[in-house]
């Protein structure tokens, strides 16, 4: 897939940010693939910047375990494998059930604005058909969420962990990735539907309403996109939670 091309560069002082969001959206949009190396020069002269604010947001994305980088062997696009899509899953499972609990106890009246906007927002880009919006406002409906969460540890982990969810998420919820339009439209409907339930519950104050949501919502990502790599591969292949390691490595 060739890589789109750019906006024109920022003013001077702004490259490292132009940099990050272009090359991040590069990355989980899967234009730049798993494992492909990243040669500052040549990432440079695309972008039309210098060399400095393009390392620096290399190292950026390292830190978000979106690239990674090598003593004298440069960078590459971080590869994906049934490993770490394991404890992804495992991850967000335990801390989607926590962020979404503790925004129902401790979210303001603005937090939860912001939410139900957002949720909004991804129900117009998806009746739209965009895609790429739609993977981005899901993020920031999450993101929100964290936020209301009142922990900020937790917050920072929390969204590593959707960013790393998003490269799937461009693959599994493209509507041609679906066996038919009305099993994507099914499993639509079905996201619409929780995003809602969770915002009422987070409104309700409703903990452990919005942690069994966070865990079901969880699971309905992983089993999309088990569906999606597995087909066609290995029944064997399971990203199921709360499974040894090796019954995923046979």
């Amino acid at each position: 897939m060739m890589a789109s091309r750019p906006p024109p560069p920022p003013g001077k002082g702004k490259g490292v940010e132009f940099a990050y969001t272009a090359l991040r959206r590069e990355i989980v949009s899967l234009t730049l693939r798993p494992g492909s190396p990243l040669d500052e020069a040549a990432l440079a002269a695309r972008l039309g910047l210098s060399r400095t604010p393009v390392h620096e947001a290399l190292v950026r994305l390292a830190s978000e375990s979106l690239v990674v980088l090598l003593p004298n062997r440069g960078a590459s696009v971080a590869s994906l494998n049934w490993d770490d899509l394991r404890e992804m899953f495992e991850a967000l499972d335990i801390t989607q059930r926590l962020v979404t609990r503790w925004a129902a106890l401790r979210r303001t009246d603005a937090q939860l604005a912001e939410i139900d906007a957002e949720r909004i927002a991804f129900e117009q880009h998806e009746a739209a058909g965009r895609a790429e919006e739609m993977n981005e406002s899901n993020w920031r409906f999450h993101a929100l969420i964290a936020a209301a969460c009142g922990n900020k540890l937790i917050e920072r982990n929390y969204l590593h962990l959707l960013t790393l969810a998003l490269r799937i998420a461009y693959l599994a919820y493209n509507v041609e990735h679906f066996a038919s339009k009305a099993a994507y439209q099914k499993h639509m409907n079905t996201i619409l539907t929780e995003h809602i339930a969770m915002v009422a519950a987070i409104r309700d104050r409703d903990a452990d309403k919005a942690d069994a949501l966070g865990r079901s919502h969880a699971d309905l990502g992983r089993q999309r996109i088990q569906d999606v790599l597995t087909r066609g591969v290995s029944n064997s292949l399971d990203i199921a939670l709360d499974h040894p390691i090796t019954m995923l490595k046979q």
